[in-house]
C-alpha cells in the first residue's frame, strides 16, 4: 500500500513538471510571435483606415491636437535677388499624439517604438505660407510611432520661399526671412501648432549643422507661436525668422575696389594738361570702363523700390565723371578761343578772374585797363590808323616844300607809328590769350576741387551707412 501511494505521488509530480514545461514552451512560443512588427500592427488594428487615416485621432473632437514643430536650418542654398526668393534646406521634425494607438512594451519584447508608412496614419495638413515653388524635397515616407501614441515625422525640406529684401546697405547688408508653418484647413480649435524648441536652441543647432557654402552667414533664428486671423477664423502658426548676413568679399574684390580705382584714376586725369587733348580721350576711356561696372552692378541687384547706397554712389560718380568731361570740353573751348582775336567778356573777367580766383586762391595777372600803357606814350590804339592817314596826307602836301631830311624824318615817324600799332595789337592779342588761359585754368581748378569734395563727401556717407548695421 505504501509503495502504491509513493508511486502515485511520483506520477503526479512528473505530471506537474510536464505541464509546467508545456506552459513554458507555450509562453516562449507566444513571446516569439509577439516580437514581430506585424503582430503589433494587428494588435493595434491599423488596417482600420476609417479610424486611423480618415479622421483626426482624438477621443473627444472638442479637444485640439497639439502638433510640435522643430525646424533646423541646414543650409542656405541661394538668396535670389531678382525674384526675392530664399532657397534653403531645412530639417523638420513634427510630433503629435494619436489617441487610438497604445501598447504595453512588456507584452511585445520591450518594443517601445516602431516605424510604419505614411499612408497608414493621419497626418496634420502642414502648410508653409511663404512657399513659392513646387516641393522637390527628398521623399521620406516613414513615421515613428511610440507605445504611448506619440507620432513623429522627420524629413528634409528643400524650400523655395518668398523673402522681402532690404538692399539699401548692399553688399554689407543683413536680411531677415520668415518661414511660417501652420495648418491649411484646421482651425486653432482643431490643431494647435507649438514650437518644440526656443530661439536659442534652434539657433545653436542650426549653427552646428549649418554648411557655409554660399555668400550668407547665419546670425540668429527667432521662433514665435502666433495665431493668424482670416475672415474671423484663427489658425495656429509657428513662425521662424532667419537673420542672415552677406559675406561681402566677392563684391569688394570684383566691384567696389575696381570702382574705387576708376574714380581715383579719373580724378588723377584732372592733372593732365588740357591743351594737348589727351585728357578728354583718357576720361572717356575711364567712363566707358565705369559704365561696364554699372552694368555688372545692375545685374546683381534685386528688383526693389529701394536703391542701394552703392548704386547711388556709383551713379553720383558717373554723373561727376560726365560733369568733368563737360568741364574739360569747356576748358578746351576756352583754349581754342584764346587763338582767336575775341576778348574775354567783362562779366567773365569779373566773376571768374576776380571773385572765383580769389576764393580758389589763384593768382591772376589780369590788367583791368589794357590801354593804360598806350596813353603813357600819348596815343591810343584806336588813334593809330587815323594818325597814320593824316601823316600820309601831310607828307604828300609838303613833299615839294620840305627838304629831304624832313621828308625822311616824316617817313621814319610813319614807320614807327606802324610798328607801334603792330606791337600794340600783338600785346592785346597776347593779353587776350592770357586771359582766356587764366579763365580756363580757374574753371579747371574749380571743377577739380568740386570733384574731389563731392567724392570725399559721398564716400564718407557710403562708409557711414555701411558701418551702421541694418537689421
Amino acid at each position: 500500500m505504501f509503495h502504491k501511494i509513493t508511486l502515485i505521488h511520483t506520477v503526479m509530480a512528473k505530471s506537474d513538471l510536464i505541464i509546467l514545461i508545456i506552459f513554458a514552451h507555450l509562453d516562449v512560443l507566444f513571446s516569439e510571435d509577439s516580437c514581430e512588427y506585424f503582430q503589433l500592427m494587428e494588435h493595434l488594428k491599423l488596417t482600420d483606415s476609417v479610424r486611423f487615416l480618415q479622421s483626426r485621432p482624438v477621443d473627444d473632437w472638442r479637444k485640439p491636437t497639439q502638433v510640435f514643430i522643430d525646424s533646423t536650418v541646414a543650409n542656405i542654398i541661394q538668396l535670389e535677388g531678382t525674384t526675392q526668393s530664399l532657397i534653403s534646406l531645412l530639417w523638420l521634425d513634427m510630433k503629435w499624439k494619436n489617441s487610438f494607438i497604445s501598447w504595453d512594451p512588456n507584452e511585445f519584447c520591450g518594443m517601445e517604438s516602431m516605424t510604419m508608412p505614411l499612408d497608414l496614419l493621419w497626418l496634420p495638413d502642414l502648410y508653409i505660407y511663404e512657399i513659392m515653388d513646387d516641393d522637390v524635397s527628398p521623399v521620406v515616407n516613414v513615421l515613428e510611432v511610440k507605445h504611448d501614441g506619440s507620432v513623429k515625422q522627420s524629413k528634409p525640406i528643400r524650400l523655395v520661399s518668398a523673402c522681402k529684401l532690404d538692399i539699401f546697405g548692399f553688399p554689407f547688408d543683413t536680411q531677415r526671412c520668415t518661414i511660417t508653418f501652420g495648418p491649411y484647413v484646421h482651425t486653432v480649435e482643431q490643431i494647435t501648432m507649438v514650437a518644440a524648441s526656443n530661439s536659442s536652441v534652434v539657433t545653436q543647432l542650426s549653427r552646428d549643422n549649418f554648411s557655409k557654402r554660399g555668400e550668407w552667414e547665419l546670425l540668429h533664428i527667432d521662433v514665435q507661436n502666433l495665431n493668424l486671423s482670416f475672415s474671423g477664423i484663427l489658425y495656429s502658426q509657428v513662425k521662424y525668422t532667419i537673420t542672415l548676413k552677406r559675406i561681402p568679399i566677392v563684391y569688394v574684390v570684383n566691384l567696389i575696389c575696381p570702382a574705387g580705382f576708376l574714380i581715383i584714376l579719373d580724378f588723377a586725369g584732372m592733372f593732365i594738361s588740357v591743351t594737348g587733348g589727351e585728357r578728354l580721350g583718357f576720361k572717356i576711356t575711364v567712363v566707358l570702363g565705369f559704365l561696364v561696372l554699372l552694368l555688372i552692378l545692375n545685374d546683381q541687384l534685386p528688383n526693389t523700390d529701394v536703391s542701394p547706397i552703392l548704386g547711388v554712389f556709383c551713379l553720383l560718380c558717373f554723373a561727376l565723371m560726365i560733369i568733368s568731361i563737360m568741364g574739360t570740353i569747356g576748358v578746351l573751348y576756352m583754349v581754342e578761343m584764346s587763338s582767336m582775336s575775341s576778348e574775354v567778356p567783362s562779366w567773365m573777367k569779373k566773376w571768374v578772374l576776380k571773385h572765383m580766383a580769389k576764393v580758389l586762391l589763384v593768382k591772376t595777372s589780369h590788367t583791368a585797363d589794357a590801354g593804360a600803357d598806350e596813353n603813357i606814350i600819348g596815343f591810343s590804339n584806336s588813334s593809330v590808323p587815323s594818325t597814320s592817314i593824316q601823316m600820309k596826307k601831310a607828307l604828300e602836301k609838303t613833299s615839294r616844300k620840305d627838304s629831304n631830311e624832313a621828308i625822311l624824318l616824316k617817313k621814319l615817324l610813319l614807320e614807327i607809328l606802324m610798328i607801334r600799332r603792330h606791337l600794340a595789337n600783338a600785346r592785346l592779342k597776347e593779353e587776350s590769350q592770357n586771359d582766356w588761359h587764366m579763365v580756363a585754368y580757374v574753371l579747371d581748378r574749380f571743377i577739380c576741387i568740386f570733384y574731389f569734395c563731392s567724392i570725399v563727401i559721398s564716400m564718407g556717407v557710403l562708409i557711414t551707412v555701411w558701418a551702421i548695421p541694418h537689421i
